[in-house]
């Protein structure tokens, strides 16, 4: 059975990233894990290069960036990246945490861009742009930290809640809307499931982590 707890999911739109509080589920019994690796270890550095080549010119628009990248590798038009990921499920995860590091580096990526700035680069909650109101999480610890169960988690919750928004009716800077906004328009869908599918690679790798202690 699962226990659902509340956390807190970042999200950026054009002036930075906000944080917000979504629902995710965990299992009981994560008290042995040790901890998420770091990003430096979950990036290969040449996805990092590539994406931030095409974001910075885009203005860090997230899905501009994803899709042109995504057409340069995959030998199609930015068009026909997104016409394709409008037909990506919002209910399964077409990636696995377990069996796809690729996947895990390139969500680690859009999270150290989009999100780290409020959860930080070690998934603490400790980031610059952290709001009072709503802080950000702290993964490392066994209560709040996104669980790689065998179902793999909540992840359409997960999807939901970042591409739809959450949370209460916010006053910010640039804008009044949701604790954390829609970001369907920030996000391509697949850019999503690949920060899902990072969040989801945390526990699997403090388990390792964990497991390699008691040798």
């Amino acid at each position: 059975m699962e226990q659902e707890s509340d956390a807190v999911i970042c999200v950026a739109n054009k002036m930075g990233v906000r944080c917000a509080i979504g629902l995710v589920a965990l299992m009981i019994g994560l008290g042995s894990c040790a901890g998420p690796q770091p990003l430096k270890i979950a990036i290969d550095p040449q996805d990092e290069t590539s994406y931030l080549r095409f974001a910075n010119k885009t203005n860090l628009d997230g899905k501009k960036a994803f899709s042109n990248w995504m057409a340069e590798e995959r030998g199609l038009s930015p068009s026909e990246v997104l016409q394709l990921d409008a037909e990506i499920s919002s209910t399964r995860n077409p990636y696995d945490a377990y069996r796809n590091p690729q996947a895990v580096s390139r969500g680690a990526v859009i999270y150290k861009v989009h999100c780290a700035r409020c959860h930080g680069d070690d998934a603490r909650g400790q980031g610059p742009s952290a709001l009072p109101d709503y802080p950000a999480n702290d993964f490392k610890t066994a209560g709040n930290r996104f669980a790689a169960t065998l179902h793999r988690g909540a992840p359409r919750r997960w999807f939901r809640v970042i591409r739809d928004g959450a949370g209460d009716v916010v006053q910010y800077p640039d804008e009044t809307t949701t604790a954390m906004p829609p970001f369907s328009e920030k996000l391509a869908r697949e850019q999503i499931w690949l920060v899902i599918t990072y969040l989801q690679s945390l526990d699997m790798h403090a388990a390792q982590k964990a497991s390699e202690g008691h040798q």
